[in-house]
């Protein structure tokens, strides 16, 4: 992502504060999207692991090239938002002080 400042956002919205309101609540839905593929991927079914007794930690072995095979990688969520707002990807509309109330 190339580098931005806070004008960048000011111009957009000509308040800064209303940029980062906006980029955090598109933020939040990418989150949503990403844990709804990442359940429809796994199927989510509790596991419920009962720790044995004679098991030490120390005896337990990880099989790291499985995980990391399995593991998907998303775009972090803000970095997302921050790039969808500088590119003209949002819209939004800003409630009269009528509709507030």
């Amino acid at each position: 992502m190339k580098p931005f400042s806070f004008e960048d956002f000011f111009k957009k919205t000509g308040n800064i504060y209303e940029a980062v309101v906006i980029m955090s609540k598109r933020a939040r839905q990418i989150t949503d999207e990403q844990r709804i593929l990442i359940d429809r991927e796994r199927e989510v079914a509790p596991m419920i692991v009962e720790p044995k007794e004679s098991e030490e930690f120390d005896d337990v072995e990880i099989d790291r090239e499985a995980l990391h095979r399995s593991y998907k990688k998303f775009p972090k969520p803000t970095t997302l938002a921050i790039q969808e707002m500088l590119e003209g990807h949002l819209k939004w509309e800003r409630m009269s002080q009528t509709e507030e109330k």
